[in-house]
């Protein structure tokens, strides 16, 4: 007869289990991240980038990995930075300029001893310290120092004026800086004129129809273009929200 008192050594009670957190096979670096940018990085040896997009991350961008240039996606979706690696010459020339007709700033990564003339004025060599490379990108979110407003392609609501040539935005005299997606938000409120936009909706017009976030995404950054725009939700001087629908402009 099987002594009952006798410990199974297979059982859980007998066992020494050792108690550790979860959370700490995660480590958390970096700050919380109230605002964004967003880089598409097209590399076709996106591994040799693995250590950028993490210092990246931790600095608070959304990083975007494309291996070719002809990717669709690439046209469906809005960026502040597109980094290009050229290192190894995996770019054609018309590639490049279809890249440059969208608009978004671009820095090639080439490598040593490129001939200038064959990637334009916005690049660095590669590979180089992470902090100069870093640092050059970060270059790219400074304000610029261009004339406020010219040109006849403005939009406005009130005090805020954005000039759709320049992609200029300010609020009286002051200029606003904007990433390109609270830029696109806010054209997208402004031509609207007052009509409720959804969010959906507005997640189609910005991120286009085959973009599968949650519309909490529409509600973070309009987070951040009202933080910018100095407008409280709670009395709204410029964005209304529209419960269960979207967001309009203030009447």
């Amino acid at each position: 007869m099987q002594n009952i008192n006798q410990t199974d050594p297979l059982s859980p009670s007998s066992q020494s289990i050792p108690q550790q957190s979860v959370a700490a096979d995660y480590p958390m670096d970096g700050d919380f991240c109230v605002t964004t940018r967003r880089i598409m990085i097209i590399s076709p040896w996106p591994a040799s980038l693995h250590s950028l997009v993490g210092e990246l991350t931790v600095k608070c961008y959304d990083v975007l990995l494309f291996h070719h240039a002809d990717d669709s996606a690439l046209n469906l979706l809005q960026g502040d930075l597109l980094l290009i690696d050229q290192t190894r010459g995996s770019m054609s020339g018309e590639e490049i300029q279809h890249l440059r007709a969208r608009g978004i700033p671009m820095l090639s990564l080439v490598s040593e001893g490129t001939p200038p003339n064959q990637v334009g004025s916005d690049f660095i060599v590669w590979p180089s310290s992470m902090e100069a490379l870093v640092e050059r990108i970060q270059s790219f979110d400074a304000p610029s120092s261009r004339p406020v407003f010219g040109g006849n392609d403005q939009l406005q609501h009130k005090d805020i004026r954005m000039d759709l040539k320049r992609m200029v935005v300010s609020r009286g005299e002051v200029r606003i800086d904007l990433t390109k997606t609270e830029f696109d938000l806010l054209k997208v409120l402004l031509s609207a004129d007052g009509s409720v936009l959804s969010r959906q909706t507005m997640m189609d017009l910005v991120w286009g129809d085959q973009y599968f976030g949650g519309s909490n995404t529409v509600d973070a950054h309009i987070k951040s273009l009202r933080h910018k725009l100095g407008d409280d939700p709670k009395q709204p001087q410029y964005i209304v929200t529209v419960r269960g629908v979207g967001y309009r402009l203030t009447d």
